[in-house]
């Protein structure tokens, strides 16, 4: 009788790979573990070795500030630990929380269904795993699910386009909401002289030209850092002055705001002429990032581009004064001052559910639909610009 080879990893069968990994690692809920020297000394190791633009998010500090802050729409956060079965090595530390996204299916302007669909949300997008371990994160994603049987997908708010293959799994499907769209970032410099060089001549002037003249009709400038919580105040003022009323809740902002000072990540800027403050930037840092979440000015001195004034000033604060990478402004169309200095980075919502499931089937929908609604756009458009033109034609 012929001697049979023994099977390899590799050769394995599927059911038989996961029930190997399975064994690999321990998936355990570790919420009040925060303050463990074990624990913390390895979400620190791991956070100085993965790649996500979200780092922020991810802190040991701003799970403390989520823990102390009620979130709209969310459910309380979760940190979940994994370790490696062999020598209970932690390999993985993973903040969450149940959160909900909506889903609408439209034909054209006409909405067929809308949907709220319980997802759950992993902290700073991309897994704060060990990448060198096998198998680890499809371990982790359909472990999340499981723990988490009353949510239908897991998101990613912000997921870079070139590390979206390093998450998933067997039987695990992902969708993109709304595609991948381009996020604005700065990088800084170690000084404040070789940032200036990025723009030309004529754009520096006309830089320090706008100050002088929102000097010279608004009073003298000064910028102001806002790191503390006895400063606050004096910016939740500036919010309900410069905010409508439904972007800002005096309340409600106010505790977040001192949360998040007082864990050591607010870092915003409001920018005073004459002592009144003219416009404000909301931020937030971690120790690489200051991610500018708002930008916020009085529409009386629009006029003298003071919106452009407040970022270039806090930009040199920020060099001057801390060690960033670079500024992050998010999705959306930055100021046409700064296009020369701003590196595009891929990003998208990215959202993993079980394969065949009812939401997979929504997501495929939905992402169906947008993509004929983006084609009908597209030809609306050029049928449009074709028409001018022939009019112009025919005068």
């Amino acid at each position: 009788m012929p001697e049979t080879a023994a099977w390899t990893a590799p050769e394995l069968p599927v059911f038989l790979r996961r029930t190997e990994t399975a064994q690999r690692f321990e998936f355990i809920p570790s919420t009040t573990d925060l303050e463990r020297s074990d624990v913390q000394a390895a979400w620190h190791r791991l956070l100085q070795v993965r790649r996500s633009p979200e780092k922020l998010y991810q802190l040991p500090a701003f799970f403390k500030y989520l823990q102390e802050t009620k979130e709209d729409g969310a459910g309380p956060c979760e940190l979940h630990v994994i370790r490696r079965c062999s020598d209970t090595r932690i390999v993985g530390i993973v903040p969450g929380r149940r959160m909900t996204q909506k889903v609408s299916v439209r034909l054209g302007p006409l909405t067929v269904f809308k949907r709220t669909v319980p997802v759950y949300q992993l902290l700073g997008s991309v897994p704060l795993i060990d990448a060198g371990e096998e198998g680890l994160s499809s371990f982790v994603l359909n472990s999340l699910l499981q723990r988490h049987p009353d949510c239908q997908a897991l998101l990613m708010q912000a997921m870079p386009e070139e590390l979206a293959h390093t998450v998933g799994g067997k039987g695990l499907s992902r969708h993109v909401l709304n595609g991948w769209q381009n996020c604005h970032t700065v990088p800084l410099p170690e000084d404040v002289e070789t940032y200036l060089q990025k723009f030309s001549s004529k754009k520096r002037y006309n830089l320090s030209r706008q100050v002088r003249l929102l000097a010279k009709e608004a009073g003298e400038v000064s910028l102001v850092r806002i790191e503390h919580p006895d400063q606050v105040p004096a910016l939740v003022d500036a919010m309900r002055t410069l905010m409508n009323a439904e972007d800002f809740s005096v309340q409600s902002s106010q505790v977040k705001l001192e949360n998040l000072a007082r864990n050591g990540l607010l870092h915003s800027y409001l920018l005073q002429c004459g002592g009144k403050t003219v416009a404000l930037v909301l931020g937030t840092h971690s120790d690489e990032v200051w991610h500018v979440h708002n930008i916020c000015c009085a529409q009386e001195y629009m006029n003298l581009s003071i919106g452009t004034s407040i970022i270039h000033l806090a930009l040199q604060d920020a060099i001057v004064h801390f060690n960033f990478t670079h500024a992050d402004f998010g999705y959306g169309t930055p100021n046409q001052e700064f296009r020369s200095t701003h590196v595009l980075q891929r990003r998208g919502k990215l959202l993993l559910c079980r394969r065949h499931g009812m939401a997979d089937l929504l997501f495929k929908l939905y992402s169906v639909q947008n993509r004929m609604n983006e084609a009908l756009i597209a030809r609306v458009k050029t049928a449009r610009k074709r028409l001018k033109e022939r009019r112009q034609a025919s005068k």
